[in-house]
């Protein structure tokens, strides 16, 4: 259940406090007068009253609601979400709307969380000189994001200190197509960051996954190699390297069949061949995060495998794109947008505390760090 906060008095009559199941009529009232289109429904409404990943307030004034402010976080990150806030018109020009965003961000640092992002529409620019005289900042924009195909601007705020990493939206995003395609997806997304002409494509990510798959994997098709990606890299043109703490194969354990043991270990011994033919650098050691951190200043794009676990609880392999790094976060784009109810999170950018990042890139039981490193043409 989202956690409760004793009620916040905002001024001598407005207050903000968390909803209440009674709470949902009035606010189902508000959202019809306050939206034309994308409004929350009854359901969704009283889904997030108790989700574990939500903070839900209302500000009220002599018991009467004025409007609400919804925050979705997400695990493992030190990221929220302002989803949706809302004041009924006859209330605004009071402070309620600043009332309920402050609120919110003091739940979200009670909850560990550092970043607070919002989209607002590119026509509503009363909301937007609002959002920035409350310290958010421009950083993207979503084309056709609403309803009505209008555009939303993207907007993040800080919440208790400057981050040194200029987060910008310039480095592309990707969304695997298949359940077994992130590996592909977040290469494409490098390899695009690289060269600006690299078409990021469907075609490209199956035939990426083509290359470097293990054929095998925990279930269902094989997910994908660090050296596969590397010789994938390598094969668009590109330098890359492979820095690995383990020796092959790396992906065994996470089959009982020793059958698919046994064609794993085939599959991971011919990528190391060809790599070493093609001069593609496998380095094994326990790199540090700091080495990461400085590929990234030096140009290079980096693909991170990482354990789900914080996330989603299901503790499976998956690739990330690692964007930028500065002295608190290393920042990931998540090819593989997680989702609560239908209703996507966020996963560009996404802010990782430095501590948080070096136990999140670590999978399965022998702890098998690996990233694939692609440095410009």
């Amino acid at each position: 259940m989202a956690a409760m906060a004793p009620t916040v008095e905002v001024t001598e009559k407005i207050a903000v406090r968390t909803v209440q199941n009674e709470d949902i009529d009035a606010l189902c009232d508000i959202e019809q007068k306050c939206f034309a289109t994308d409004k929350l429904s009854k359901r969704r409404m009283r889904f997030y009253v108790t989700a574990s990943h939500a903070e839900f307030v209302v500000a009220t004034e002599q018991e009467r609601i004025l409007g609400y402010g919804l925050l979705l976080l997400r695990r493992g990150t030190q990221l929220t979400r302002l989803y949706s806030i809302a004041v009924v018109p006859e209330a605004r020009g009071k402070g309620v709307a600043q009332s309920l965003v402050a609120e919110l961000e003091k739940r979200a640092l009670l909850r560990g969380k550092r970043f607070m992002r919002l989209e607002v529409s590119e026509d509503n620019s009363g909301a937007i000189n609002l959002y920035q005289r409350l310290g958010f900042q421009q950083f993207g924009i979503y084309n056709e994001y609403y309803e009505d195909k209008s555009d939303a601007i993207r907007m993040q705020k800080v919440l208790s200190f400057p981050s040194v990493s200029e987060v910008v939206d310039v480095y592309p995003w990707y969304q695997q197509t298949t359940e077994f395609t992130c590996g592909p997806a977040a290469l494409m997304m490098a390899l695009a960051y690289l060269d600006k002409n690299y078409p990021m494509r469907q075609l490209s990510e199956l035939e990426i996954w083509r290359r470097a798959t293990t054929i095998f994997m925990t279930s269902g098709h094989g997910g994908c190699h660090p050296i596969g990606l590397a010789l994938a890299a390598n094969d668009a043109g590109f330098t890359a390297e492979v820095w690995v703490n383990r020796a092959l194969p790396l992906f065994a354990d996470g089959v009982r069949s020793q059958h698919k043991k046994d064609i794993i270990s085939v599959v991971e011994d011919a990528f190391l061949q060809e790599a070493t033919g093609k001069g593609v650098a496998v380095k094994h050691s326990e790199w540090k995060i700091e080495q990461v951190e400085e590929a990234l200043l030096q140009g290079a794009a980096v693909l991170c495998l990482i354990s789900t676990y914080a996330f989603d609880k299901q503790k499976a392999p998956h690739w990330v794109t690692v964007t930028a790094a500065d002295e608190r976060c290393f920042y990931i784009h998540d090819p593989d947008p997680t989702t609560f109810e239908d209703q996507a999170v966020e996963y560009q950018h996404i802010p990782v505390a430095r501590e948080d990042f070096g136990r999140l890139a670590s999978y399965g039981k022998r702890k098998v760090r690996t990233v694939v490193v692609i440095h410009p043409v």
